[in-house]
């Protein structure tokens, strides 16, 4: 994966990001951090793997959304973090109950094409307002977009890893590429849930990263 060092300044905590598939960085670029706290966004998730030691941080925050509430599980299970908040994901990201349908994803994978992603794009936002705006964001290549969640569709079919503790998600009631009630079912239980008025894609409600972790 690429990690964007948005705040890089050695302060003593961290806001680790993780992006949904097919998302730039610059989708998150407007939430202010902390004075005392640095950014790091993960995204373009063709290689899994964490190239990066954050153990030199005094406190961790973790934000996912989307396949990356799936990816985060697996990359930073065993460091200790002050808070997770999951965003419009679970971590059974293709099931049929708790995630995205498999003949949907499957569906999505076969159509990773410029139409496809401009029908992908407008769902996840979910208004024409929205769309514009993040179609501002700079798009990443097609081709490679489809080399990323084929990687996805392996790695989430392929392992089961141990679930991860999360202190918080967030479901946005207005989702139409994750499913609200399937969201709803795998929270349940788990760790408190709250629900907002939102698409997939419901960054724009904020302004803080202190606003989405609590």
């Amino acid at each position: 994966m690429k990690i964007k060092k948005i705040v890089n300044n050695r302060n003593p905590k961290l806001l680790l990001c993780f992006a949904g598939w097919s998302a730039a960085p610059e989708a998150f670029a407007h939430l202010e951090a902390e004075d005392d706290q640095d950014v790091w966004v993960c995204y373009d998730y063709r290689d899994l793997s964490f190239g990066e030691d954050p153990g030199g941080y005094k406190q961790i925050d973790l934000v996912a959304w989307s396949l990356g509430v799936w990816v985060a599980a697996q990359a930073v299970a065993g460091i200790p973090l002050h808070s997770a908040t999951a965003v419009n994901g679970t971590e059974l990201p293709v099931d049929d109950t708790f995630g995205i349908p498999s003949d949907i994803f499957l569906g999505t994978l076969r159509n990773v094409t410029d139409d496809g992603m401009s029908r992908f794009n407008r769902r996840m936002c979910g208004s024409r307002e929205l769309l514009e705006m993040y179609r501002q964001f700079p798009a990443r290549p097609v081709n490679k977009l489809q080399e990323e969640l084929q990687s996805l569709y392996a790695g989430i079919t392929q392992s089961r890893s141990p679930e991860m503790h999360w202190t918080k998600a967030i479901i946005s009631t207005r989702d139409k590429i994750f499913p609200v009630n399937n969201q709803r079912s795998y929270w349940q239980g788990r760790c408190p849930a709250g629900e907002t008025d939102a698409p997939h894609y419901p960054f724009y409600l904020w302004k803080r990263w202190k606003e989405i972790t609590g």
